[in-house]
């Protein structure tokens, strides 16, 4: 692959993040969504796959820290296309399942930083119409994370915000941070160490 066929995929894909036919102002669950319509019409899509195995058509209902609220339906029964509706808009296919999340939220899940499960059970995430297929949907945007991380970009740091911006890098939790904070104190161990001699 050349520098110039590089150069355009980017440029492809910075298109595809400011596209004013998915992207709401304030939404940082606008790139996730922008994110899956490149996924969807990029020539190594999954789209039929996804299809065949989805069989839903999805509305979000998403609501950011401001109050402000914004929708996106997902066809996924069909032809396998997305987009914005506007506010008071109704879909253009009947919704088989209405997920309403907060912006953060839906990015955490997109991202792998929130599981679906936790945040149904915390009534974070609401879903009206069959919950395993909303799942199901969760789970397969999880299993295409890479295609989606991979088109985003390197993460990207916003230090005015608390999150980090979109795809901030994820800190590890559990386990993994437990052994992350393991390793760093043999390493301030080694430092002082050698500091001594």
């Amino acid at each position: 692959m050349s520098t110039l066929d590089i150069d355009d995929q980017v440029n492809d894909r910075l298109a595809a993040l400011s596209d004013p036919a998915l992207t709401v102002p304030g939404f940082d669950s606008s790139r996730v969504f922008a994110l899956i319509s490149v996924v969807l019409s990029s020539p190594s899509s999954p789209k039929k796959r996804l299809i065949k195995r989805i069989k839903t058509v999805y509305l979000f209902q998403v609501d950011n820290d401001k109050g402000d609220k914004a929708q996106w339906w997902l066809d996924m029964k069909k032809k396998g296309r997305l987009g914005k509706l506007a506010p008071g808009a109704k879909a253009p296919l009947r919704p088989d399942v209405i997920i309403k999340v907060g912006d953060n939220d839906l990015v955490g899940l997109a991202t792998g930083r929130l599981h679906p499960q936790k945040l149904y059970a915390a009534k974070r995430l609401h879903v009206r119409g069959d919950l395993d297929r909303s799942l199901l949907a969760l789970r397969v945007l999880s299993q295409e994370r890479e295609k989606l991380e991979a088109l985003a970009g390197p993460a990207q740091r916003d230090p005015d915000k608390d999150t980090g911006g979109v795809w901030a890098e994820v800190k590890p939790h559990g386990a993994a941070a437990k052994v992350e904070r393991v390793v760093e104190g043999v390493r301030e161990g080694v430092e002082k160490v050698k500091a001594k001699l």
